[in-house]
């Protein structure tokens, strides 16, 4: 089978300096005469590049047939595994229907991961099948747009609607909880300083992976603000700093940094995730945004290699306000499991990235609006009333599963959500008989704690929304209809029972989506659904 990662070499390319001058040189983040060629890293990453100067394998040397000096061997390229061989994924399980008598409480922490969508979008796009452990529904659900408003007044929004579950046909309901956070106007956002922590190890040596990195990191300096600082630390065997905390107006030292990035050794993840966090305390700014970027395939097999290895440090730094963001790159000896707790532990969010057009979107123009946190801690508690409803199933968030008596105690770590950021829960719902549309069946609650600079010891603020009953004559809203389609994707394809004794189809759901042409979002999971019929 041929792959991105094989037909996309070129061998024999050096990478070449990504910044084209337009008119005079200057800063990256506001200089509009200055321009960031951050695409050509991507496109001309040579993956047999193995600098020793900066870290990289040394060749060995042969003698001569000649007798004359030693002739450098070619320095080995390190084998990638294909896409689908040594990934680590861990099955949260998938949550079933809960009987109201027994429990009419469901209890999670909120959660704004969309790596697991971007996962099966890598390996389906290379031909190969979506395996089911990597699958985390709620990740679906929250990577495509709603037109939830962002509140005013608030730091968190809440909305909810229903509708007749699209995939049932005995009365079954389904409730979207929507939450929102407040927009940070980017005129009033603070400044941020962002330490890069990068894997160059080995396996990291493949154009999706460390040469999209270099794009990620040329782009995130290009979209900064000027006294916005960066710094960059690398790691393979050992930890080593490379960018000491640096001005975004200094453009020219931050790319030579990115040219620095090559590839070669183990893989010290624990090493490079301690240097960062003490190079963004050493830089920390009560009144900034300090932020801790991992940029992995999240293979670690040098020192500590769980994800428990470092859990205190990252959980310690994230409650004193430097979070983690995790990045994925490639696929093959790729660790999800690992990227997504590390991200949960350090109060950040883990994405993946595969494209260059997904690297612009994240670093670019995501990463950039959503530095600023808004709200730590974050939890939502639905209570359905046993009078009116029989049973319900949370679609997804497994493990980000809460014991309902910890909603109160912000002592207990949740989620965390950035300026703009939106969270969206799914429930199927079995109503009683006889309930009539509007009738209240359940309520939904959110408490967090503000955070960001200024915010000090602030007081827990909460928000409630009262659930209703759907309507079957009423057409559901484009954002219900999409959270549906997401959710039924991700189910169909994890195949795990409940939902798999359902009998959907990827046709099923292109004619769900065919209904949602032009609404943001549909095209995109019209897509998804073709590489998976492809792939059969």
């Amino acid at each position: 089978m041929t792959t991105r990662r094989t037909t996309a070499i070129l061998a024999g390319l050096a990478v070449t300096t990504a910044l084209a001058v337009s008119g005079c040189s200057g800063s990256a983040g506001g200089d509009e005469g200055s321009e960031v060629d951050a695409e050509r890293y991507y496109e001309s990453y040579d993956e047999s590049q193995q600098d020793t100067a900066a870290g990289g394998a040394v060749p060995h040397a042969t003698a001569a047939e000649d007798g004359g000096a030693p002739v450098p061997e070619a320095p080995e390229v390190p084998e990638v595994p294909d896409p689908d061989e040594d990934n680590t994924f861990v099955d949260p399980g998938v949550n079933g229907f809960v009987p109201t008598d027994r429990d009419p409480l469901s209890t999670f922490a909120l959660d704004v991961d969309t790596g697991s969508l971007g996962v099966a979008r890598a390996l389906l796009s290379d031909g190969y099948a979506v395996p089911a452990a990597s699958v985390r529904p709620e990740e679906w659900v929250n990577a495509v747009p709603y037109d939830d408003p962002a509140p005013t007044d608030a730091d968190l929004g809440l909305v909810a609607e229903s509708g007749l579950a699209p995939t049932l046909d005995d009365g079954t309901q389904v409730v979207r909880v929507g939450v929102s956070a407040r927009e940070v106007d980017p005129a009033d956002r603070p400044r941020v300083n962002v330490t890069l922590v990068v894997d160059r190890s080995g396996s990291m040596d493949v154009r999706d992976r460390l040469g999209l990195v270099q794009s990620s990191l040329a782009l995130l300096a290009d979209r900064l603000e000027d006294d916005d600082t960066v710094s960059v630390v690398s790691f393979e065997d050992q930890a080593a700093p490379i960018l000491e905390p640096t001005p975004v107006s200094d453009t020219e030292a931050i790319l030579d940094a990115v040219e620095r990035l090559t590839p070669g050794g183990g893989t010290n993840l624990e090493g490079g995730l301690t240097l960062g966090y003490e190079q963004a305390r050493a830089a920390f700014d009560p009144e900034a945004v300090n932020l801790v970027v991992l940029c992995s395939d999240g293979v670690a097999n040098i020192g500590a290699t769980g994800p428990g290895s470092i859990t205190d440090k990252i959980a310690e730094e994230g409650a004193d306000g430097i979070h983690l963001v995790t990045v994925g790159f490639g696929m093959g000896n790729y660790n999800d499991h690992l990227m997504e707790q590390l991200a949960d532990l350090g109060d950040g969010f883990y994405s993946y990235v595969d494209t260059y057009d997904e690297a612009e979107q994240l670093f670019g123009t995501d990463l950039t609006t959503t530095l600023v946190p808004v709200a730590a801690e974050a939890r939502a508690q639905v209570a359905f009333d046993p009078e009116v409803v029989s049973s319900y199933r949370l679609i997804g968030y497994e493990n980000r599963d809460l014991a309902d008596e910890d909603f109160t105690d912000l002592g207990v770590d949740a989620g965390e959500l950035g300026s703009g950021h939106h969270a969206t829960a799914l429930y199927e719902v079995t109503v009683a008989d006889g309930v009539e549309p509007g009738a209240r069946i359940g309520t939904a609650s959110l408490l967090w704690r503000p955070t960001g600079p200024g915010t000090g010891e602030a007081e827990p603020q909460e928000a409630q929304v009262d659930l209703v009953a759907a309507d079957p004559a009423a057409d559901p809203s484009a954002s219900l209809r999409l959270a549906t389609v997401a959710a039924d994707l991700a189910q169909v394809l994890k195949g795990a029972a409940p939902y798999a004794d359902r009998g959907v189809t990827l046709d099923d759901l292109d004619e769900r989506l065919d209904a949602l042409e032009g609404t943001p979002g549909a095209a995109e999971l019209a897509d998804l659904v073709e590489l998976a019929r492809r792939v059969g």
